[in-house]
């Protein structure tokens, strides 16, 4: 099953997959890599298509959304290192973290969050559909493409005909990540994370390395039947 996904991801990169950083896409998002949720088998996953105008709507929407959680992860963060250092800011994504997407969630009727195959936090680990878009990205990235605003997105239908909208946007490691994310935190760093994350993947980054992607998932209406 993971050659059949891998299959259809280089058919969608062939096809313009590198139109997803910005650029027209066509009506039908059947192109697109579509894989496994979570709860779901690939099998019960199939592509479903899309006008134009829906597909962008659902873009921007869930464009916000990052946007929105990565501006709140930010500046939560940039406020403890401000004040307290770095192990306040740690503390601050472990706590916090999940309270600030969880409440964007319900302000925008959607679920946003982080994943990575380098995860710290193992709910953060990627379903997937989710890792295969990470692979394209690191795919890209190692061609040589910039991943600045890199993005993906496919409109999905489930066993029962449900529609959802997945989408992920690539996240660039920055300098203040490398105090817990770097090759070598400092020592009383180091005890914290491994006390906080016995399982940490998240280690070893260097800056503007892909650390992973935001995230979304947006279900849609059922279509009108036309009857």
């Amino acid at each position: 099953m993971k050659t059949s996904l891998i299959l259809i991801l280089l058919a969608m990169v062939v096809s313009g997959m590198a139109a997803c950083s910005g650029g027209d896409q066509s009506n039908d998002d059947s192109g697109k890599n579509v894989t496994s949720d979570k709860t779901e088998k690939p099998a019960e996953m199939m592509p479903a298509t899309s006008t134009v105008a829906e597909t962008e709507q659902n873009l921007e929407v869930c464009r916000a959304a990052t946007k929105k959680l990565e501006g709140a992860l930010k500046s939560a963060l940039m406020s403890a290192m401000g004040k307290d250092g770095p192990v306040v800011a740690l503390n601050v994504c472990h706590d916090e973290a999940e309270a600030i997407a969880k409440q964007i969630c319900e302000e925008d009727g959607l679920e946003v969050g982080r994943t990575s195959q380098k995860f710290r936090n193992p709910s953060n680990a990627p379903d997937g559909w989710e890792n295969a878009g990470l692979e394209t990205f690191a795919a890209r990235i190692t061609a040589g493409e910039n991943f600045q605003d890199m993005e993906m997105w496919a409109t999905v239908i489930n066993a029962e005909g449900g529609r959802t909208f997945r989408y992920l946007r690539a996240i660039r490691t920055g300098s203040l990540c490398l105090e817990c994310h770097g090759d070598d935190p400092i020592p009383h760093i180091a005890e914290i994370l491994a006390d906080l994350y016995p399982e940490d993947h998240a280690l070893g980054f260097s800056a503007g390395d892909m650390r992973g992607a935001y995230t979304v998932k947006l279900e849609l209406p059922q279509p009108d039947s036309g009857s």
